[in-house]
């Protein structure tokens, strides 16, 4: 096949919204790889609008393609190139176009389109082709794609990965001790915790698995249940040893803050076992946490901006100004 060759597609929609419009079809995933492109900001800092290609998320959809489970519905978003020499046949509704090497630049999907030249596997893919945009109407395309498309939250896509059968098996532990600090009401965390969504005042399921997942490794053979009493009697311990001392409850729910509780966790937990062997009661841990709660100054636990570990040494320094020969 040469440049001066047409290719035909039939089935193909004209779409007209407000100024402009637009093709939707469906390519080759392998001639839609050969026949786009990209401009780069790093590239033609004149001319270029997009993001830089991050080549492992390309090889992460390629690899979900060939995986023979992959399927991508969303349409790849195009402007049509002058020398593509675009032309619809609205009796036929169909859309041909010389396949030259840059037919088609991305406006929204690059990374998609990369996985697809990366994967074995070939396929048709979705397309909306925008014809006659001049670069202006191409970067404000792109703008306004990237600032009005809103993603899904990370709290809704963690909470809906046991219906998907996602999960890992570190991420299903910490959805059951999550879930069980939402439940019960003996729980520290009760009404406290926003499991699909960010919410005022309370901790999501993504703010509560990124302060936890560090003490997975302490977490051993123990079951959920063990796991859930020993944490716990630790924030309740917390809550009563500190936070209520300085009249300061509701920081517990604030993510820097509790963030920093859960790192201090495992400098806390090991003086415990030390003390009073392998037994995580609220009286064990307060007996440590009153005396933190007695030698800390409410700034120090507050702490500023969003840096964790400064509370976090504030809290240590506070339990060992305790010692005493």
């Amino acid at each position: 096949m040469t440049d001066l060759e047409r290719i035909g597609f039939s089935s193909v929609s004209l779409v007209r919204q407000g100024e402009h419009r637009f093709y939707s079809l469906t390519l080759p995933s392998e001639l839609l790889a050969e026949t786009s492109f990209v401009i780069a900001r790093d590239e033609d800092p004149v001319k270029g609008f997009q993001r830089e290609l991050d080549e492992k998320r390309a090889r992460e959809i390629a690899a979900y393609i060939d995986s023979g489970l992959g399927t991508i519905p969303s349409a790849i978003i195009l402007s049509a190139q002058p020398d593509a020499e675009l032309e619809y046949d609205s009796s036929r509704k169909s859309l041909s176009f010389k396949p030259i090497r840059k037919a088609f630049l991305i406006i929204d999907g690059q990374h998609r389109v990369y996985g697809f030249m990366l994967a074995e596997k070939a396929f048709r893919v979705p397309v909306i082709i925008y014809t006659g945009l001049s670069r202006r109407d191409e970067t404000r395309l792109f703008i306004d794609i990237n600032s009005k498309q809103k993603g899904v939250p990370a709290e809704l896509l963690l909470d809906i990965k046991k219906l998907a059968e996602y999960e890992k098996d570190e991420e299903a532990l910490l959805r059951e001790i999550f879930d069980t600090f939402m439940q019960e009401p003996s729980s520290a965390l009760y009404g406290k915790l926003a499991p699909a969504s960010k919410a005022p005042g309370k901790i999501s399921r993504s703010v509560f698995n990124t302060a936890l997942k560090p003490l997975v490794r302490v977490f051993g053979e123990k079951s959920q249940d063990e796991l859930y009493e020993i944490l716990n009697a630790y924030f309740v311990a917390l809550v009563e040893g500190v936070l209520r001392r300085h009249q300061l409850v509701d920081l517990l729910v604030n993510a820097i803050f509790f963030r920093a509780s859960c790192a201090f966790f495992l400098i806390v937990a090991p003086k415990v076992k030390d003390r009073f062997g392998a037994i995580y009661t609220v009286d064990n841990f307060h007996y440590f946490l009153e005396q933190v709660g007695g030698n800390i100054k409410i700034g120090k636990l507050k702490g500023t901006g969003s840096a964790y570990k400064p509370i976090v040494d504030a809290l240590e320094d506070a339990l060992k100004g305790s010692f005493q020969l």
